[in-house]
């Protein structure tokens, strides 16, 4: 996965299907990072930044086992 990738979210939970049902399940990669202190991951955990399509929306997921959201395709 790469900055710039298209990925496409599935909702695991009541709250992620909720979010995919409103804010749509395609999300555009903005950056990788690693989580920093005093935040909803624990620090240095992989994450990814995404927004919407249309850049009206962002999110922040952890890269793997995110317990909201499922990445469907996921190219590397």
């Amino acid at each position: 996965m790469k900055v710039g990738d298209i990925i496409k979210l599935k909702g695991k939970n009541s709250h992620g299907k909720n979010r995919v049902r409103e804010q749509g399940e395609f999300w555009k990669v903005a950056s990788l990072a690693t989580a920093l202190p005093h935040g909803p991951f624990p620090s240095g955990t992989p994450v990814i930044r995404l927004i919407t399509l249309d850049g009206k929306r962002w999110r922040t997921i952890a890269h793997s086992d995110d317990e909201n959201f499922e990445i469907l395709n996921e190219d590397g």
